[in-house]
């Protein structure tokens, strides 16, 4: 064994590990971690809802409980690749079937946190957002979503979703002061 190894080992250091050996393990944990092309799951839960691939995005789509206001998707996505890909949950067009006809649906963003961004590749990501009517209210049949518009791709890929029970405002759980 060698002396520095040794010396820094029986010292406790934690940098006991050096060069190539480093290099292995920190390879292998990064593996160990990374977002696995069709699984999806990730952390040993698995995406709930409606899965399909998109490019190099794994996503899986559910319709949720509506909230008092409108229906709410949520959305578990996973990159299959290397690199990064652009997610825009802001623009993905979903739309409402009505007994008007389909009519555009808009996410409700009061505080303007959704945009364009990127998830790293072999990364995952969450999110659950309630969606508005654009023109006057009515009553939703279902929700529709273009999975494909989650990541700008040219190919349309629609799933559509039956209404679902709203949230009564007494069943949001609320913070006690």
């Amino acid at each position: 064994m060698n002396s520095r190894l040794s010396a820094r080992a029986s010292a406790g250091t934690r940098d006991a590990v050096t060069g190539p050996m480093r290099s292995a393990l920190l390879l292998a944990t990064l593996v160990g971690c990374a977002y696995r092309a069709g699984s999806f799951a990730a952390w040993g839960h698995d995406f709930p809802g409606r899965r399909t691939t998109v490019g190099c995005l794994d996503l899986s789509i559910e319709r949720r409980a509506d909230a008092p206001t409108g229906p709410v998707l949520a959305y578990d996505l996973g990159n299959r690749c290397d690199r990064p890909v652009t997610i825009d949950l802001e623009t993905t067009s979903v739309v409402a079937r009505t007994a008007r006809g389909d009519l555009a649906m808009v996410p409700y963003d009061p505080d303007h946190e959704l945009r364009a961004l990127p998830l790293d590749g072999r990364s995952v990501g969450a999110e659950a957002i309630e969606y508005r009517l654009a023109s006057e209210p009515a009553a939703v049949a279902s929700v529709c979503v273009d999975a494909s518009s989650v990541v700008a791709s040219l190919t349309p890929d629609w799933q559509c979703f039956d209404s679902r029970p709203s949230v009564q405002p007494s069943q949001i759980a609320t913070a006690e002061p």
